[in-house]
């Protein structure tokens, strides 16, 4: 996979799109979710939704916003979505593997996903480049078939002069 290079990262992510705003808003749906289904999840699924919605800011802004909603993420689902309710007492070992897992799961998939929008976004370069050099193929064939039919039709022409020339200069003798 090698060390992704960090020039022209900005590129593929979306350009129309606040992230922050963008991020807030899923951060908010990914928590009212997981409010209204609480009756019917598991505490142990308290990340869920929000490591879903990691996931998808990845693939929408990168890396960055994923590791930040993580960073947020994870002390609202302990407080909210595990016993005891709406309660910091500390972190028990449920607690500190369900931190890990999700983080190894949002980590891992953020980085590979990283990693193939920047392959994504260098084969379209890579395209463009080929296109850009194709069509410069093309144009300078072009000319050089137009130089050539040029430079045949002066030759063929003053042939055709010295071909008058000489037969009538052949002719009167």
């Amino acid at each position: 996979m090698g060390i992704i290079k960090l020039r022209n990262a900005k590129r593929w992510k979306a350009v129309n799109l606040n992230p922050t705003l963008v991020c807030t808003f899923g951060f908010l749906v990914a928590f009212a979710l997981r409010y209204v289904l609480s009756p019917f999840v598991d505490e142990s699924m308290s990340m869920l939704f929000f490591a879903l919605n990691c996931i998808v800011m990845s693939y929408l802004f990168g890396y960055v916003q994923s590791l930040i909603l993580l960073i947020i993420s994870i002390p609202t689902a302990l407080f909210f979505f595990r016993k005891p309710y709406f309660m910091m007492d500390g972190l028990g070992n449920k607690d500190v593997f369900l931190i890990v897992v999700y983080g190894t799961i949002v980590m891992l998939a953020s980085v590979i996903i990283e990693w193939l929008q920047r392959e994504r976004y260098s084969a379209v370069l890579q395209q463009r480049v080929s296109e850009t050099r194709y069509q410069m193929l093309i144009e300078s064939d072009q000319a050089r078939r137009a130089e050539y039919a040029e430079h045949f039709a002066a030759v063929s022409k003053r042939q055709s002069e010295e071909a008058a020339a000489n037969s009538a200069g052949v002719a009167p003798q």
